[in-house]
């Protein structure tokens, strides 16, 4: 698809941009192709009603998470004064562990159990070291 096809924050009409690999666009091709440690930080808020659930699905994927090789880093945070509102950090040892991650039976479980929980969309913004 040409960049013409794109809409103002570079999603195609598919939800994929076009340099991404995953089809909801969550992970751009060249954090996966990364040799080099990658980080994310993102953000997801549960839909009124759905806090408790969301929260139970988060806490049954971090200790299978941190489990895996690869994982440096796994944190969810969340805030008393935003019920529902979760916060995540996670470092991988490259773009290869990371989607060794996502293509995890627990995560793809995870993704789709959450699909409905979540308000809007996943946030995830890709971190760059600065040395």
């Amino acid at each position: 698809m040409s960049t013409d096809d794109t809409t103002p924050d570079n999603t195609t009409p598919d939800d994929t941009t076009p340099d991404d690999t995953t089809p909801d666009g969550l992970i751009p091709a060249a954090v996966l192709a990364s040799d080099a440690p990658v980080a994310v930080y993102g953000y997801a808020r549960a839909k009124a009603g759905e806090e408790g659930r969301m929260l139970g699905e988060i806490q049954a994927i971090i200790g299978l998470t941190r489990e895996e090789d690869g994982c440096e880093q796994y944190v969810v945070h969340t805030t008393p004064d935003q019920p529902g509102a979760f916060a995540f950090y996670e470092r991988w040892s490259s773009g290869a562990h990371l989607l060794a991650h996502v293509s995890q039976p627990f995560m793809q479980t995870y993704f789709a159990a959450i699909a409905g929980l979540v308000e809007g969309e996943l946030e995830a913004h890709w971190l760059h070291p600065l040395s």
